[in-house]
């Protein structure tokens, strides 16, 4: 008889087979019981997930719609603050230029502050370009009053201990001919409307010449052919570039500028805006930069 023939092995054999199939049915039972858990689990983190989820977009459109109220609220706000100021702005301007008279040649001539009137073509180019280069260089763009700079100096008068004037040559015009030197808005209104007329009327060159020949250089000088004299002793058409320079850098202050070396000083800020803006070249600023430029004083 053979060793697999035995009843022995035979019992043996049936013992095992008996043990592994009773272990796979565990096995299986245990693998389903896993899933069952698993699945489960799932749910279980599937509905917490669902959960958070709905949590966050309940506090987000809580969050949303607070904003939304705010920004409503805020946007309320200032249109009712732009309509209020709109209003108060038209009565002010409308009070402000009451009883003005209307802007003509003959009213801007007729209120000139000096007898020696120098032809706008016999000013040198120099001087010309000094000036606008220093106090107005968008003056042959704006239209009289420059808005792009006039908001600059608001805002830079709101945010900084330094002031800063929004003026326009046009405007400085109507100050010295056609107003006054009170500091009230309603002055400023005026000066804004009648250098927006001014430009109706007349020439940028006109415009340019009315400022020449009326703006103050100190020494009791007013307009460029007195101060010309004043200073260096010559007709205004014979102004070299760094005594022009220094005539438009005076008008910034004339009682600290007619000392001649914190005109020198002015000076050379002047030349510097001729040089940046393109009016001059290189070689004509260092050569006016060099120039002592000395006044008619200090010669004698």
């Amino acid at each position: 008889m053979s060793y697999y023939d035995s009843s022995d092995n035979k019992i043996r054999r049936k013992k095992i087979s008996s043990n592994n199939s009773n272990k796979s049915r565990h096995n299986a039972v245990s693998t389903k019981n896993k899933q069952e858990i698993n699945r489960v689990n799932r749910k279980e983190i599937d509905k917490d997930f669902e959960l958070e989820k709905e949590l966050f977009y309940k506090k987000r459109d809580k969050k949303r719609r607070k904003r939304n109220n705010i920004i409503k609220k805020c946007l309320t706000i200032f249109l009712m603050l732009t309509f209020i100021g709109s209003i108060f702005a038209s009565v002010l301007v409308a009070v402000s230029l009451k009883g003005t008279p209307d802007v003509t040649k003959d009213l801007i001539y007729n209120s000139y502050v000096t007898q020696n009137v120098v032809p706008v073509n016999e000013i040198p180019d120099d001087l010309r370009q000094a000036i606008v280069a220093t106090e107005d260089k968008r003056f042959y763009k704006h239209k009289g009053v420059d808005f792009r700079s006039l908001a600059r100096s608001v805002v830079n008068n709101i945010l900084s201990e330094s002031t800063q004037g929004g003026s326009t040559i046009d405007m400085q015009v109507s100050k010295n001919l056609l107003t006054s030197e009170e500091r009230t808005m309603k002055r400023k209104i005026r000066d804004m409307y009648n250098a927006m007329q001014m430009n109706k009327i007349m020439t940028k060159d006109e415009i340019l010449s009315a400022y020449l020949n009326n703006i103050y250089f100190g020494k009791a000088s007013y307009g460029v052919a007195d101060a010309a004299k004043a200073y260096f002793g010559k007709n205004v058409r014979d102004l070299n570039l760094g005594e022009c320079a220094m005539l438009a850098g005076i008008t910034n202050n004339p009682a600290k500028f007619m000392q001649h070396d914190e005109a020198k000083r002015r000076q050379k800020v002047v030349l510097k805006h001729m040089y940046d803006q393109g009016y001059i070249n290189d070689d004509e600023y260092r050569e006016a930069l060099s120039d002592p430029t000395p006044f008619k004083s200090e010669i004698a």
